[in-house]
């Protein structure tokens, strides 16, 4: 087995957490006569998940009379995780180590793994419009990268910072056949978010008092001893000699 305790970090899930909250406060306004400049007569908070987009591409194909008011519900925003890359370039010496002392004790653990993880952004709306006023609320802060914070190892007091790259956008209006087909205007926004993975903790006591003997002539007993006790609060050190010549 790779390693024989079992532990779970959860890096990944509150990092994309953390990612669905950055566009968990969108708006969109409804303007008197549908110009820039119009009064705004009603202001929709666009609701996000996490859910493929086929999901609601199939609700809303299954629902041709609109019974289940899916269809009005829109716009909404999905997200999802596409795939997991080992990232090299971040790579650092895996033999290095992290120690967090407390209370007499140090906690240890290695340096992390790098991996990027791919997520797809989804903006679904009946008309382009909405959609336009949806990417230009997000577009502005990614330059092409944000980076938020996350408290990775709470034990460990680790604040890790991920940076989140927009890499592309793409834009799909699936409208065919006649007047009554609906529409469906699809952003897709590529994310790349670049984690780092921590394995596992292990907890060392700290060394609080050192003893050396030296002695030259007798080997049994030493001529001089050295005692040094340390304060794991403070750091200091007292020291004691002992001379018997």
């Amino acid at each position: 087995m790779l390693n024989n305790n079992v532990y779970y970090h959860g890096i990944i899930r509150k990092t994309v957490i953390a990612f669905g909250r950055l566009f968990s406060n969108i708006y969109i306004d409804r303007k008197q006569d549908d110009s820039v400049e119009g009064d705004t007569v009603q202001r929709l908070q666009i609701p996000i998940a996490y859910a493929p987009k086929e999901k609601w591409l199939v609700r809303l194909e299954q629902d041709p009379s609109l019974e289940q008011h899916t269809y009005i519900s829109l716009p909404r925003m999905s997200f999802e995780i596409l795939s997991y890359n080992y990232d090299a370039v971040r790579k650092v010496n895996k033999m290095n180590k992290i120690v967090c002392r407390q209370e007499g004790a140090a906690t240890t653990i290695f340096t992390p793994v790098p991996y990027n993880v791919n997520i797809a952004l989804y903006v679904l709306t009946k008309t382009q419009e909405d959609g336009l006023q949806i990417i230009e609320q997000i577009l502005p802060y990614f330059t092409p990268d944000y980076t938020l914070s996350i408290n990775a190892i709470p034990d460990m007091n680790i604040i890790q910072d991920v940076p989140i790259n927009l890499d592309d956008i793409s834009v799909s209006d699936e409208y065919d056949g006649d007047f009554q087909t609906r529409r469906f205007v699809t952003h897709t926004l590529n994310f790349t978010l670049k984690v780092n993975l921590f394995g596992p903790e292990s907890s060392n006591g700290m060394i609080l008092q050192s003893e050396a003997n030296l002695g030259t002539t007798n080997p049994i007993k030493p001529e001089i001893e050295y005692v040094a006790n340390g304060d794991p609060n403070t750091g200091d050190i007292t020291e004691q000699w002992n001379f018997d010549l």
